[in-house]
């Protein structure tokens, strides 16, 4: 009788240890509210997630641009410092572009390249194009969400600086336009968004078909 008194007790002992450990894992954890300044609350929940311990949490406020997390007050210091970095003040940058004439002219495959394209020489080669023609270069600098313009021969390129992300090393141009000047009058001719990584050279083809014997193409790089 004793032996199963005993043996009674000790069953009623481990949930209540059980319940004593739960109770003190919700003890060992902190909340803390970030606000942010200069960037989206929500971009940087979707930021800090793969920082988070498995008993972490958070709550966006989009009204507020506010975000609590719940998390182990080491973690919390984790994500705090990636908190920081990641709302700095906006980043300058300089964005490199330039307007190329192509054409087909039935002549030698290999496009004869002026010398202020060199860099770019191996890139338009795939295009199989034998005429290129530099059009106008232009350095336009700005911040994250700084609109630009530039103006290059005939043309207009309109366009915004949008987020640099860290994770890529890359920047957002937001709304990039080419529009063609006709007096007073633009006539657009392409929009588009991309994420330029620092130091790359993107080109972009506007063309009527993939059989047209002319093409315009926007050569852009961006670095700080």
């Amino acid at each position: 009788m004793k032996r199963i008194a005993v043996t009674l007790m000790f069953l009623l002992l481990v949930p209540a240890a059980a319940f004593a450990d739960a109770a003190d894992v919700g003890k060992n954890l902190s909340v803390r509210t970030f606000q942010f300044k200069h960037k989206q609350a929500d971009k940087a929940a979707a930021m800090i997630k793969p920082l988070m311990s498995g008993s972490g949490t958070f709550t966006v406020q989009p009204g507020a641009n506010s975000l609590v997390v719940t998390d182990d007050p080491e973690n919390l210091k984790k994500i705090a410092a990636a908190i920081a970095q990641f709302d700095a003040s906006p980043q300058p940058f300089r964005l490199s572009v330039r307007l190329v004439s192509a054409g087909r002219s039935g002549g030698d495959a290999r496009a004869k390249v002026p010398e202020n394209l060199r860099d770019i020489e191996s890139k338009l080669a795939l295009l199989r194009y034998d005429t290129v023609d530099a059009l106008g270069s232009a350095n336009v600098d700005g911040k994250e969400g700084d609109n630009g313009s530039v103006d290059l021969s005939s043309y207009r390129a309109d366009f915004q600086f949008g987020e640099y992300d860290p994770a890529s090393d890359s920047i957002k141009i937001s709304d990039f336009k080419l529009s063609r000047l006709d007096g007073d009058q633009l006539a657009p001719i392409m929009k588009t968004t991309l994420n330029l990584k620092l130091g790359q050279t993107v080109i972009m083809a506007v063309t009527r078909d993939a059989q047209s014997q002319r093409a315009l193409m926007m050569v852009l790089s961006a670095r700080r």
